[in-house]
């Protein structure tokens, strides 16, 4: 069960990093979000690194063994 808490921690990560990032200059994320302003995009970039750092801490990829 960990491994799958990795992945799915690991991808939500990098998909909120790829939207906080890039969610400016990508056209196609603007269109989806439907906000002209970026605020959307960085807020929800913001709360999906959360809730995927939060996949990766309860699967104890943090944690020194």
């Amino acid at each position: 069960m960990n491994d799958n808490l990795r992945i799915a921690g690991a991808i939500i990560t990098l998909i909120g990093i790829f939207i906080f990032a890039f969610g400016k200059k990508l056209f196609l994320l603007r269109l989806y979000f439907g906000d002209r302003s970026v605020f959307s995009q960085i807020f929800w970039g913001i709360i999906l690194i959360i809730i995927g750092l939060g996949l990766l801490y309860a699967s104890g990829v943090f944690f020194i063994k």
